[in-house]
């Protein structure tokens, strides 16, 4: 937790002459107890050992100290470290981080996981460090969103490193906190001889059973990591893994019957809508009771309203019963006791490397898994079952002539993904704001689930299976002239193979269902960068790339219909330029970015997404005792012009009763929406999203105090802003500015240490947009102050 301070002179002693004779320079090296200063190495960036300092890229890095410090535990606690790194609320569930306004790929150990559809929060509280790289994903590692990528060293890493300076290591922590937070972990490992090599075993393990901040959501996770390695000569092996399985992660939109008066003042509409009966009782609607009241069209449920076709009111749209209004408070959210979230991931990854000479032939495998459950009680639900393993190859080696030296990387790669996804909500029963949550769940806006086995109960609407493939080759460079002008380039071939075939029961085009699609494509990627180092500390830079992503669905699956019109592979491109600064004591970045990509939604509807911004970073080591570490970001994201009504471009938009044209009560009762923005005409020109604010900045002073006989003790003291959010329709709803507070407290004394943090210190009322289709019609309130005690022993 804490490294120690260090004043030292430096003299070349051979001889007491040699002291007179030479000048005494002195160099003063800063205390870093949170390691915000990063110098070393990393492949993590662009395959090659290039410093943080010296990626063309803008990188956030934090370390393990830090996460602990401020109990940074899932990718909602980011945005206050990293600029351009802000991810609203999906569904309530952190699973992936939004950077630069996309949705980002996560890593683990340089090896794509997964896809996490929120049904599971990614475990950031167990890494050895997190590193933010944005931009689209370097060759060495695939194709990739152009936003950028999440990279985590799993926590083994540190007990790695505790293993080398002691031999062994033991240790426990228990962490309390508000709202009944209860977790307690553990690490192990030891060094040993096995026969002539040096080997090491390695482990971490972590339990949670708590209560949460939001009423009826109560997290159970269990997490372990290992980790053997094996090193002789030139030769080093590392052989790991990791288990997770979590329940009780429900999904929620938080507040429904969003209004701007809602947010301002606190008041929400009540009453309810009786015209959906439960006639079986059996607590639930089925699809048969809510045709009866809404009839259907075309297959799909009424209850759902497009403008595309026109909206055609239904007395059984509006509430009937204990019309009124009432004060929400933010503990309130949308969660019945039926729903459901489980979910369990298995990963292993085997990396072995032989260093020939200068040179490095390294062989990696990968593997990991997601089996999940989830259902949403005003209709949602959805199964995903995934499997990826990935092989890589690569020889990495420097080559040297006069003034010019390039360090180099060629490889390839062989990843195979592999997905069941099914899901309900093409049938168009979900009406979010059916539910008065001031009354709380009943029969009468509980719709049924496919999990259960009933009569008329509702199925899958879609029920795909999908597996792809992708085969690589791969060249990094980076050329330096005169030590001083670097020219970093890459390049990278993927051969993408797709098969697909839906056999849900709601598939709009016969000709796509029941049979299985599939498709090949050739795809090249690039990027090329140069940087110049103006002096030791200070490099500006300049990056173009373009590059492939697949477009997939929530679970990672590819769906019929994209194979069909062979647009599964969406194209994107980056300019950036920045500057770095890179000093015993200081490090800072500044970045201007563009990046542009074609998007397509479960609907089918294409567009294309360009986002700009700044991003400013800085971290400064005052003294020993003191730093400060602040971020700034400013962004914009706008979609393309999607063209005429019924075109098939711009995303599906939820929207209120009132653009409707209807009042709200009048409204509550059903679902109205478009089937692709353009049939909104404010949104045919183009939009802009602004689920991510257009500012963000945060900055924290940290005091960590000198070992005494008492111990050492330490603070920091911080806050993070976030600028207005909102929807993009006419007259959306706005989701004001607010700054969030974060104080944290540190006590170490022996192998004892005591770690006590507060969020939101001030309990500032604030809101989180919803990421997704809902942006326009849920809310999720903040959370307010929270607190968590963590006591920690290593013997």
């Amino acid at each position: 937790m804490r490294k120690a301070g260090l004043s030292f002179t430096i003299a070349a002693l051979l001889s007491s002459g040699a002291l007179a004779q030479e000048p005494v320079d002195e160099i003063i090296v800063t205390a870093d107890p949170l390691e915000l200063v990063e110098l070393e190495d990393s492949r993590a960036v662009m395959g090659l050992d290039l410093s943080y300092a010296d990626a063309p890229r803008s990188v956030n890095v934090i370390a393990d100290a830090l996460i602990e410090r401020f109990s940074i535990e899932t990718v909602d606690d980011l945005a206050a470290f990293a600029p351009g790194t802000f991810t609203g609320s999906f569904f309530g569930v952190p699973g992936s981080v939004s950077l630069r306004g996309n949705r980002a790929d996560t890593y683990f150990k340089g090896f794509k996981r997964v896809e996490n559809p929120g049904t599971f929060p990614t475990p950031l509280g167990a890494s050895e460090r997190i590193e933010i790289v944005k931009g689209p994903t370097p060759a060495v590692y695939g194709a990739g969103r152009v936003g950028g990528f999440l990279n985590i060293t799993p926590l083994t890493a540190r007990t790695a490193k505790a293993v080398a300076a002691e031999g062994r290591l033991l240790s426990l922590e228990g962490t309390l906190g508000s709202y009944g937070k209860r977790i307690i972990r553990g690490d192990a490992g030891a060094a040993f001889d096995l026969g002539a090599y040096d080997a090491g075993l390695y482990a971490h393990a972590e339990y949670e059973n708590s209560d949460s901040f939001y009423r009826g959501i109560s997290p159970e996770r269990t997490l372990v990591q290992s980790a053997f390695t094996l090193s002789k000569d030139n030769f080093d092996a590392e052989l790991g893994g990791a288990y997770f399985s979590s329940n009780g992660y429900k999904q929620t939109i938080g507040w429904n019957r969003v209004t701007q008066d809602l947010i301002d003042s606190g008041t929400y509409i009540t009453g309810r809508d009786a015209d959906l009966t439960d006639a079986n009782g059996d607590g639930k609607l089925t699809p048969d009771e809510v045709d009866a009241a809404v009839g259907t069209f075309f297959g799909t449920s009424n209850i759902r309203q497009l403008v595309d076709y026109g909206v055609f009111p239904s007395p059984a749209f509006a509430l009937d019963d204990g019309l009124g209004t009432a004060t929400l408070s933010p503990r309130t959210v949308y969660i019945a006791d039926e729903d459901i979230a489980d979910a369990q991931t298995v990963t292993a990854y085997a990396d072995l490397a032989w260093s020939l000479g200068d040179d490095t032939l390294r062989l990696q495998g990968f593997y990991d898994s997601m089996d999940s459950d989830l259902y949403v009680s005003y209709g949602f639900a959805a199964e995903y079952v995934a499997d990826v393993y990935e092989l890589r190859g690569s020889y990495s080696f420097d080559v040297s002539a006069g003034p010019v030296a390039i360090d180099a990387l060629l490889g390839a790669s062989y990843r195979a993904y592999d997905n069941e996804t099914r899901q309900t909500f093409l049938s168009g029963y979900l009406a979010v704001d059916r539910r008065d949550l001031t009354a709380g769940p009943t029969g009468g806006d509980i719709f049924d689930d496919p999990f259960s086995e009933e009569p008329n109960g509702i199925g899958w609407d879609t029920d795909l299976s999908s597996k792809t493939t992708d085969l690589a080759f791969f060249a990094v460079s980076d050329i330096a002239f005169y030590e001083r002008l670097h020219l970093l380039a890459s390049a990278r071939l993927d051969r993408f193979t797709a098969s697909a075939i839906n056999t849900g029961n709601t598939i709009f085009n016969p000709a796509l269902g029941f049979a299985r699609f599939k498709d090949d494509e050739f795809q090249p990627s690039y990027e090329i960068s140069l940087r110049y180092d103006a002096t030791d500390a200070v490099s500006i830079y300049g990056t173009f790339a373009e590059n492939n992503a697949l477009e997939t669905n929530d679970g990672g699956g590819i769906e019929v219909d994209r194979i069909d019109q062979q647009n599964f592979i969406a194209d994107s491109n980056l300019y950036e330029t920045g500057m770095k600064l890179s000093r015993r004591d200081l490090a800072g970045s500044l970045a201007f970015y563009r990046q542009t990509r074609q998007r397509s939604d479960p609907f089918g509807n294409l567009d294309e997404e360009t986002s700009k911004g700044v991003e400013a970073e800085v971290k400064y080591l005052l003294s020993d005792e003191f730093s400060v570490n602040a971020a700034v970001t400013w962004q914009k994201t706008r979609i393309g012009a999607p063209g005429a009504c019924g075109s098939g471009n711009g995303e599906f938009v939820v929207i209120p009763p009132t653009r409707a044209g209807l009042a709200p009560a009048d409204g509550y009762g059903g679902l109205f929406a478009a089937l692709n923005a353009s049939c909104l005409a404010e949104l045919q020109n183009g939009y802009q999203r602004n689920t991510a604010p257009e500012w963000l900045a945060s900055g924290f002073v940290t005091y960590t105090g000198p070992q005494t006989k008492l111990g050492a003790f330490g603070a920091s003291l911080g806050g993070v802003y976030v600028g207005e959010t909102g929807g993009k329709i006419e007259n959306a709803i706005r989701l004001p500015d607010y700054v969030l507070a974060k104080a944290a407290f540190f006590y170490e004394r022996g192998h004892v240490s005591l770690i006590a943090n507060i969020d939101n210190l001030f309990d500032k009322r604030h809101f989180l947009p919803v990421q997704n289709v809902y942006e326009e019609v849920g809310v999720l309130p903040g959370r307010g102050r929270e607190f968590t005690i963590t006591l920690k022993a290593a013997f």
